[in-house]
Protein backbone atom coordinates (compact mmCIF):
# COMPACT_ATOMS: atom_id res chain seq x y z
CA UNK A 1 0.00 0.00 0.00
CA UNK A 2 1.42 3.35 -1.01
CA UNK A 3 1.14 6.42 1.21
CA UNK A 4 -1.55 9.05 0.62
CA UNK A 5 0.67 11.87 -0.68
CA UNK A 6 -1.07 14.93 0.72
CA UNK A 7 -1.09 13.87 4.37
CA UNK A 8 0.85 16.06 6.74
CA UNK A 9 3.49 14.01 8.62
CA UNK A 10 4.31 16.93 10.92
CA UNK A 11 0.71 16.92 12.18
CA UNK A 12 1.07 13.39 13.54
CA UNK A 13 -1.45 11.75 11.22
CA UNK A 14 -2.60 8.36 12.56
CA UNK A 15 -1.87 6.82 9.16
CA UNK A 16 1.66 8.21 9.34
CA UNK A 17 2.16 6.85 12.85
CA UNK A 18 0.81 3.41 11.96
CA UNK A 19 2.30 2.05 8.72
CA UNK A 20 -0.14 -0.31 7.02
CA UNK A 21 -3.20 1.55 8.31
CA UNK A 22 -5.14 3.30 5.55
CA UNK A 23 -5.73 7.01 5.94
CA UNK A 24 -9.20 7.82 7.25
CA UNK A 25 -10.95 10.62 5.35
CA UNK A 26 -14.26 12.09 6.52
CA UNK A 27 -16.57 14.36 4.52
CA UNK A 28 -18.11 17.69 5.30
CA UNK A 29 -20.75 19.38 3.18
CA UNK A 30 -20.67 22.63 5.13
CA UNK A 31 -21.92 25.78 3.41
CA UNK A 32 -20.83 28.52 5.83
CA UNK A 33 -17.72 29.44 7.80
CA UNK A 34 -19.01 28.53 11.26
CA UNK A 35 -20.27 25.11 10.17
CA UNK A 36 -17.07 24.40 8.24
CA UNK A 37 -14.83 25.40 11.13
CA UNK A 38 -16.84 23.33 13.60
CA UNK A 39 -16.97 20.18 11.47
CA UNK A 40 -13.26 20.25 10.62
CA UNK A 41 -12.44 20.87 14.29
CA UNK A 42 -14.65 17.95 15.32
CA UNK A 43 -12.83 15.70 12.86
CA UNK A 44 -9.43 16.80 14.16
CA UNK A 45 -10.52 16.37 17.79
CA UNK A 46 -11.17 12.67 17.29
CA UNK A 47 -7.46 12.01 16.84
CA UNK A 48 -8.33 9.29 14.33
CA UNK A 49 -9.04 11.29 11.16
CA UNK A 50 -6.24 11.97 8.67
CA UNK A 51 -7.96 14.31 6.20
CA UNK A 52 -11.28 16.00 5.43
CA UNK A 53 -13.03 15.88 2.08
CA UNK A 54 -14.95 19.11 1.66
CA UNK A 55 -17.78 18.41 -0.75
CA UNK A 56 -18.43 21.88 -2.12
CA UNK A 57 -21.32 21.04 -4.45
CA UNK A 58 -23.95 22.00 -1.80
CA UNK A 59 -22.18 25.34 -1.45
CA UNK A 60 -22.20 25.82 -5.22
CA UNK A 61 -25.97 25.23 -5.21
CA UNK A 62 -26.35 28.03 -2.66
CA UNK A 63 -23.86 30.28 -4.45
CA UNK A 64 -25.63 29.88 -7.80
CA UNK A 65 -28.99 30.94 -6.34
CA UNK A 66 -31.94 31.92 -8.55
CA UNK A 67 -31.14 33.74 -11.75
CA UNK A 68 -31.53 37.48 -11.37
CA UNK A 69 -33.29 38.98 -14.37
CA UNK A 70 -32.41 35.87 -16.36
CA UNK A 71 -28.66 36.34 -15.71
CA UNK A 72 -26.99 33.26 -14.26
CA UNK A 73 -24.25 33.34 -11.65
CA UNK A 74 -20.79 33.54 -13.19
CA UNK A 75 -18.43 30.60 -12.94
CA UNK A 76 -15.94 32.88 -11.21
CA UNK A 77 -18.48 33.62 -8.48
CA UNK A 78 -19.12 29.89 -8.01
CA UNK A 79 -15.43 29.15 -7.48
CA UNK A 80 -14.98 32.23 -5.32
CA UNK A 81 -17.43 30.96 -2.69
CA UNK A 82 -15.41 27.91 -1.53
CA UNK A 83 -12.09 29.72 -1.90
CA UNK A 84 -13.36 32.45 0.40
CA UNK A 85 -14.27 29.84 3.04
CA UNK A 86 -11.16 27.67 2.60
CA UNK A 87 -9.25 29.33 5.49
CA UNK A 88 -12.04 28.20 7.82
CA UNK A 89 -11.48 24.60 6.73
CA UNK A 90 -7.74 24.88 7.31
CA UNK A 91 -7.94 26.11 10.92
CA UNK A 92 -8.22 22.55 12.27
CA UNK A 93 -4.89 21.60 10.71
CA UNK A 94 -6.15 18.60 8.73
CA UNK A 95 -5.39 18.23 5.01
CA UNK A 96 -8.36 19.19 2.85
CA UNK A 97 -9.60 17.52 -0.34
CA UNK A 98 -11.81 19.88 -2.37
CA UNK A 99 -14.44 17.96 -4.32
CA UNK A 100 -17.24 18.94 -6.72
CA UNK A 101 -19.84 16.26 -7.45
CA UNK A 102 -22.66 16.68 -9.94
CA UNK A 103 -25.80 14.57 -10.14
CA UNK A 104 -24.48 11.53 -12.02
CA UNK A 105 -21.55 11.34 -9.58
CA UNK A 106 -23.87 11.35 -6.56
CA UNK A 107 -23.62 15.11 -6.01
CA UNK A 108 -26.05 17.99 -5.67
CA UNK A 109 -25.06 20.66 -8.17
CA UNK A 110 -25.99 20.63 -11.85
CA UNK A 111 -23.53 22.55 -13.98
CA UNK A 112 -22.38 22.14 -17.55
CA UNK A 113 -19.25 20.29 -18.59
CA UNK A 114 -17.54 23.60 -19.40
CA UNK A 115 -18.58 25.17 -16.11
CA UNK A 116 -17.29 22.17 -14.16
CA UNK A 117 -13.91 22.54 -15.85
CA UNK A 118 -13.75 26.26 -15.16
CA UNK A 119 -14.77 25.89 -11.52
CA UNK A 120 -12.11 23.23 -10.91
CA UNK A 121 -9.52 25.26 -12.82
CA UNK A 122 -10.22 28.30 -10.61
CA UNK A 123 -10.08 26.12 -7.51
CA UNK A 124 -6.64 24.89 -8.54
CA UNK A 125 -5.41 28.44 -9.11
CA UNK A 126 -6.89 29.60 -5.80
CA UNK A 127 -5.35 26.73 -3.84
CA UNK A 128 -1.98 27.42 -5.48
CA UNK A 129 -2.23 31.05 -4.34
CA UNK A 130 -2.97 29.95 -0.77
CA UNK A 131 0.00 27.59 -0.84
CA UNK A 132 2.28 30.26 -2.27
CA UNK A 133 1.21 32.73 0.42
CA UNK A 134 1.89 30.13 3.11
CA UNK A 135 5.28 29.35 1.62
CA UNK A 136 6.26 33.03 1.51
CA UNK A 137 5.18 33.46 5.12
CA UNK A 138 7.32 30.48 6.11
CA UNK A 139 10.33 31.90 4.32
CA UNK A 140 10.26 29.43 1.46
CA UNK A 141 10.30 32.00 -1.30
CA UNK A 142 7.71 33.51 -3.61
CA UNK A 143 6.97 30.25 -5.39
CA UNK A 144 6.04 28.52 -2.15
CA UNK A 145 8.43 25.64 -2.79
CA UNK A 146 9.44 24.08 0.50
CA UNK A 147 13.03 23.34 1.45
CA UNK A 148 12.35 19.72 0.52
CA UNK A 149 11.31 20.87 -2.94
CA UNK A 150 8.01 18.97 -2.57
CA UNK A 151 4.90 21.04 -3.40
CA UNK A 152 2.28 20.95 -0.69
CA UNK A 153 4.67 19.84 2.04
CA UNK A 154 4.03 20.64 5.69
CA UNK A 155 6.32 23.70 5.78
CA UNK A 156 3.91 25.45 3.42
CA UNK A 157 0.97 25.04 5.78
CA UNK A 158 -1.90 22.59 5.66
CA UNK A 159 -1.98 20.61 2.38
CA UNK A 160 -4.96 21.08 0.07
CA UNK A 161 -5.76 18.68 -2.80
CA UNK A 162 -8.38 18.86 -5.54
CA UNK A 163 -10.55 16.04 -6.90
CA UNK A 164 -10.88 15.70 -10.69
CA UNK A 165 -13.42 13.29 -12.18
CA UNK A 166 -11.45 11.44 -14.84
CA UNK A 167 -14.44 11.00 -17.16
CA UNK A 168 -14.73 14.75 -17.67
CA UNK A 169 -13.66 15.97 -21.09
CA UNK A 170 -11.18 18.41 -19.58
CA UNK A 171 -9.74 16.04 -16.95
CA UNK A 172 -6.35 15.76 -18.65
CA UNK A 173 -5.83 19.50 -18.89
CA UNK A 174 -7.11 20.03 -15.34
CA UNK A 175 -4.66 17.50 -13.91
CA UNK A 176 -1.87 19.07 -15.96
CA UNK A 177 -2.78 22.51 -14.59
CA UNK A 178 -2.74 21.17 -11.05
CA UNK A 179 0.66 19.56 -11.51
CA UNK A 180 2.05 22.79 -12.92
CA UNK A 181 0.65 24.68 -9.91
CA UNK A 182 1.94 22.12 -7.41
CA UNK A 183 -1.56 21.17 -6.24
CA UNK A 184 -2.11 17.45 -5.48
CA UNK A 185 -4.90 15.77 -7.46
CA UNK A 186 -7.13 12.83 -6.61
CA UNK A 187 -8.50 11.51 -9.92
CA UNK A 188 -11.84 9.77 -9.40
CA UNK A 189 -14.35 7.65 -11.28
CA UNK A 190 -17.83 6.72 -10.01
CA UNK A 191 -20.48 4.21 -11.00
CA UNK A 192 -23.61 4.47 -8.83
CA UNK A 193 -25.48 1.80 -10.78
CA UNK A 194 -23.16 -1.19 -10.92
CA UNK A 195 -19.52 -2.32 -10.90
CA UNK A 196 -17.35 -1.90 -13.97
CA UNK A 197 -15.74 -4.91 -15.61
CA UNK A 198 -12.23 -5.84 -14.45
CA UNK A 199 -10.85 -4.64 -17.77
CA UNK A 200 -12.50 -1.25 -17.49
CA UNK A 201 -11.48 -0.82 -13.85
CA UNK A 202 -7.83 -1.49 -14.69
CA UNK A 203 -8.03 0.75 -17.75
CA UNK A 204 -9.49 3.55 -15.63
CA UNK A 205 -6.82 3.23 -12.94
CA UNK A 206 -4.13 3.28 -15.63
CA UNK A 207 -5.61 6.33 -17.33
CA UNK A 208 -5.51 8.22 -14.03
CA UNK A 209 -1.87 7.37 -13.53
CA UNK A 210 -0.97 8.29 -17.09
CA UNK A 211 -2.77 11.63 -16.72
CA UNK A 212 -0.50 12.53 -13.80
CA UNK A 213 -2.88 12.16 -10.85
CA UNK A 214 -1.33 11.85 -7.40
CA UNK A 215 -4.01 9.36 -6.30
CA UNK A 216 -6.23 7.12 -8.46
CA UNK A 217 -9.68 6.47 -6.96
CA UNK A 218 -12.67 4.44 -8.14
CA UNK A 219 -16.02 3.98 -6.37
CA UNK A 220 -18.48 1.32 -7.55
CA UNK A 221 -21.98 0.20 -6.52
CA UNK A 222 -22.10 -3.59 -6.05
CA UNK A 223 -25.15 -5.64 -6.88
CA UNK A 224 -23.72 -8.93 -5.57
CA UNK A 225 -20.79 -10.02 -3.35
CA UNK A 226 -18.83 -10.96 -6.47
CA UNK A 227 -18.84 -7.29 -7.48
CA UNK A 228 -17.00 -6.37 -4.28
CA UNK A 229 -14.41 -9.05 -4.98
CA UNK A 230 -13.97 -7.74 -8.52
CA UNK A 231 -13.36 -4.22 -7.21
CA UNK A 232 -10.82 -5.42 -4.65
CA UNK A 233 -8.98 -7.57 -7.19
CA UNK A 234 -8.72 -4.65 -9.60
CA UNK A 235 -7.50 -2.38 -6.81
CA UNK A 236 -4.79 -4.86 -5.87
CA UNK A 237 -3.71 -5.23 -9.50
CA UNK A 238 -3.59 -1.45 -9.95
CA UNK A 239 -1.60 -1.00 -6.74
CA UNK A 240 0.93 -3.54 -8.00
CA UNK A 241 1.29 -1.98 -11.44
CA UNK A 242 0.96 1.79 -10.91
CA UNK A 243 3.52 4.14 -9.35
CA UNK A 244 0.78 6.24 -7.68
CA UNK A 245 -1.39 5.32 -4.67
CA UNK A 246 -4.78 3.81 -5.49
CA UNK A 247 -8.10 3.82 -3.69
CA UNK A 248 -10.88 1.35 -4.44
CA UNK A 249 -14.31 1.62 -2.84
CA UNK A 250 -17.35 -0.60 -3.12
CA UNK A 251 -20.31 1.43 -1.89
CA UNK A 252 -23.44 0.58 0.06
CA UNK A 253 -23.85 -1.94 2.88
CA UNK A 254 -22.71 -4.73 0.57
CA UNK A 255 -19.39 -2.98 0.00
CA UNK A 256 -18.43 -2.44 3.64
CA UNK A 257 -15.60 -4.98 3.34
CA UNK A 258 -13.78 -2.61 0.99
CA UNK A 259 -13.96 0.18 3.56
CA UNK A 260 -12.59 -2.01 6.35
CA UNK A 261 -10.09 -4.28 4.58
CA UNK A 262 -9.30 -2.18 1.53
CA UNK A 263 -5.73 -1.59 2.65
CA UNK A 264 -5.02 -5.31 2.34
CA UNK A 265 -5.81 -4.90 -1.36
CA UNK A 266 -3.72 -1.76 -1.83
CA UNK A 267 -6.11 1.08 -0.96
CA UNK A 268 -4.20 3.98 0.55
CA UNK A 269 -7.28 5.42 2.30
CA UNK A 270 -10.86 4.79 3.33
CA UNK A 271 -13.80 7.14 3.71
CA UNK A 272 -15.78 7.25 6.96
CA UNK A 273 -18.37 9.62 8.39
CA UNK A 274 -18.87 11.86 11.39
CA UNK A 275 -22.56 12.63 11.32
CA UNK A 276 -23.71 13.05 7.71
CA UNK A 277 -22.40 10.60 5.12
CA UNK A 278 -21.44 11.73 1.63
CA UNK A 279 -21.78 8.32 -0.05
CA UNK A 280 -23.73 5.12 0.61
CA UNK A 281 -22.18 2.71 3.10
CA UNK A 282 -19.79 5.00 4.96
CA UNK A 283 -19.07 3.76 8.48
CA UNK A 284 -18.91 6.01 11.54
CA UNK A 285 -15.28 7.12 11.87
CA UNK A 286 -14.87 6.10 15.52
CA UNK A 287 -16.20 2.60 14.78
CA UNK A 288 -14.04 2.20 11.68
CA UNK A 289 -10.91 3.41 13.47
CA UNK A 290 -11.49 0.91 16.29
CA UNK A 291 -11.86 -1.91 13.78
CA UNK A 292 -8.68 -0.85 11.95
CA UNK A 293 -6.77 -0.67 15.23
CA UNK A 294 -8.00 -4.09 16.30
CA UNK A 295 -7.17 -5.69 12.97
CA UNK A 296 -3.78 -3.98 13.01
CA UNK A 297 -1.24 -3.62 10.18
CA UNK A 298 -1.29 -6.34 7.60
CA UNK A 299 1.48 -8.90 7.76
CA UNK A 300 4.03 -9.66 5.10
Amino acid sequence: MKFLPFLNPAAGSPAVRNPGRPAVIVPTQAIDADELTAECAAAAATGIVDAVEWRIDPLLVVASGPAQGGVRTSVHSLAEAPLRLLPSALTAGLPILLTVRTGFEGGQVEITEDDYAEVVRELIAGVADVEADAGTAAGTGPTGTAASGVPGSASRGVPVAVDVEIDRAASGSLIASAREAGVPVVASHHNFESTDSPERLLKTFAAMGEAGADVAKVAMMPQAPADVLRLLEATAAADASLPVPVLGISMGSLGRTSRIMGADFGSCATFAQIGQASAPGQIEASVLAEILDRVGPRCG
